[in-house]
């Protein structure tokens, strides 16, 4: 028999998380409408130097603002552009996955690099923004290039702080900046902290990287300051230095424990772990820079993070790299009644997750138990039958899961097992979720159906005006319909469309005529209503 090396089954299993669900839907409603509507923005201003959040002060964040613009013109031809940006959520969460297993593996040995990297897949808090259209999926990545670089610095000073400084400028430029000059401080302070970097390869390692990081920071400041001066002057005040807590407004929402709360679940099960490998990796002093690494670089980030207000849990993806680093390191020596734990905790609540989703199939797809199918159809998923592709998909999944687990049974124990079956888990029901419920969702959570009913109605009309609707919904069903959707003022279009947050229609006045009503299906909170002028 052929022996399939360990290598192929991790790569299998980190593929099996992050492919599903990144093509084939159009955004949903949340945060990925918002991001595409900003990304949408961003291009029709063409300007890729400075692109201006439509949200604020803020700057869209660069780098996935260019990979997204090259992948969407180069896939063009055979993916819409959604589908681009959200591939480009998902390139840069494989690009953290590996560069945690390469940190990892340098620090705490080639078996921790794997577990380090199945502890990042397995936070429970990034399984939905990786396979959005989200761009602080960047400060996940920038966040593991940083981390590899001062690992790598260790034996190659050059191409470490090379890769460092690649991070730290990662991390300004995708909205991070705090964390950025958190972390550029803690560069200068490693020789007086650790005697081991006080070589002068190792200080001249950390300057070069403070010289990369600045020079690239630089450079673009300069480039977008000498076309864009009044931008970036109101990005840095309002932007940037309007959201510390120093300089905020005192009525503004401000928690220094938030993120500490929020990860409680946001980084389950990779924080529990990393605080056991505090606590063995001690033992060999309070001085190891195996230890303080990820450990340091966690705290920084955290204390950056937690000096700013209008906070949202999402900002806290940048600690997940280095708890995960620490999760592998901690595996090696946990004990047996915690792993026990830890590993009927992942099968009880996976294995239930995977009844629930049949269950629902078997409302949404056979119509029984019939409560549950008329409480889905109130939901808006209307049944069109069986569907044999997604049957057969959730089949094989759930398959290959029970024979996984048999297979697994059988092997030797080790302390790694319980992490491998979170993390092979997470992935289990998030392809079987996938596999049932991707169409459905997608009809549900996308306006693509009300951009159908408008495209029908309003199809030859030159332009829409718009009342009650704000830029993300206009963006996305210009984008949806081809259409052109104005402001209220403009008055040269034969067409209106209004929204409320409500069923209550409020006529326009005379001089139109209704020609459609609707909303998302299952929508209840809100209602779109078309108009065509007499």
């Amino acid at each position: 028999m052929i022996r399939i090396p360990t290598t192929y089954w991790y790569l299998a299993l980190c593929a099996a998380w992050l492919l599903p669900g990144l093509l084939g839907h159009s955004p949903w409603k949340g945060p990925e409408s918002e991001t595409f509507a900003q990304l949408l923005a961003a291009r029709q201003q063409s300007d890729w130097l400075f692109p201006v959040s439509s949200y604020g002060a803020g700057v869209f964040p660069l780098p996935f603002v260019w990979l997204a613009g090259v992948l969407g013109n180069l896939f063009a031809p055979l993916m819409p552009l959604h589908d681009a940006a959200r591939l480009t959520s998902g390139i840069f969460a494989g690009l953290s996955l590996w560069l945690t297993a390469l940190t990892a593996r340098r620090l705490y040995g080639e078996q921790s690099g794997w577990m380090a990297a199945l502890a990042l897949l397995g936070c429970m808090g990034l399984l939905v923004p990786v396979h959005e259209i989200n761009a602080y999926t960047v400060q996940l990545a920038a966040a593991a290039l940083f981390a590899y670089g001062l690992a790598r610095m260790l034996e190659e000073t050059l191409v470490g702080g090379g890769l460092a400084g690649l991070g730290l400028a990662g991390l300004f430029m995708s909205g991070a900046w705090l964390v950025a000059a958190g972390l550029s401080i803690s560069l200068l302070l490693l020789p007086a902290l650790f005697p081991s970097w006080r070589s002068s390869a190792r200080v001249g390692g950390s300057w070069f990287a403070l010289t990369v990081g600045l020079a690239l920071i630089g450079a673009w400041l300069l480039a977008a300051g000498s076309r864009h001066p009044d931008r970036l002057v109101q990005w840095w005040q309002q932007g940037a230095m309007g959201h510390l807590v120093f300089l905020a407004m005192e009525n503004a929402r401000y928690n220094p424990f938030y993120f500490l709360y929020a990860l409680t679940w946001f980084a389950w099960p990779a924080w529990p772990l990393a605080a056991w490998a505090v606590y063995r990796l001690k033992r060999g002093g309070w001085d190891s820079f195996r230890l303080w690494m990820p450990l340091g670089i966690f705290l920084v980030s955290l204390l950056a993070i937690s000096l700013q207000t209008g906070t949202e849990q999402l900002q806290s993806i940048v600690l997940l790299p280095a708890l995960a680093m620490l999760a592998g390191a901690g595996l090696g020596d946990l004990r047996r009644g915690a792993a026990n734990a830890l590993l009927w905790f992942s099968l009880m609540v996976f294995s239930f997750f995977a009844l629930v989703f049949w269950v629902y199939w078997s409302a949404f797809d056979l119509g029984w138990p019939s409560q549950l199918a008329r409480r889905v159809a109130k939901l808006g998923l209307k049944s069109e039958g069986i569907r044999p592709l997604s049957l057969l998909l959730g089949v094989a999944v759930t398959a290959i899961w029970t024979g996984w687990l048999i297979w697994l049974k059988r092997q030797q124990r080790t302390p790694q097992r319980p992490l491998l079956v979170w993390g092979a888990g997470i992935a289990f029901v998030w392809c079987l979720l996938m596999a049932l419920f991707q169409r459905p969702l997608d009809d549900r959570l996308s306006l693509v159906r009300v951009a159908e009913q408008i495209k029908a109605h309003a199809g030859d009309a030159i332009c829409v005006k718009t009342v009650n609707l704000n830029q993300t919904q206009r963006l996305l069903l210009a984008y949806h319909t081809g259409l052109e959707f104005r402001s209220l003022n403009s008055d040269s279009c034969g067409w209106l469309l209004g929204y409320r947050k409500s069923r209550k229609e409020v006529p326009p006045g005379e001089g139109w005529i209704k020609r459609w009503d609707g909303a998302r299906p299952g929508e209840k909170s809100e209602r779109y209503w078309l108009y065509e002028r007499k």
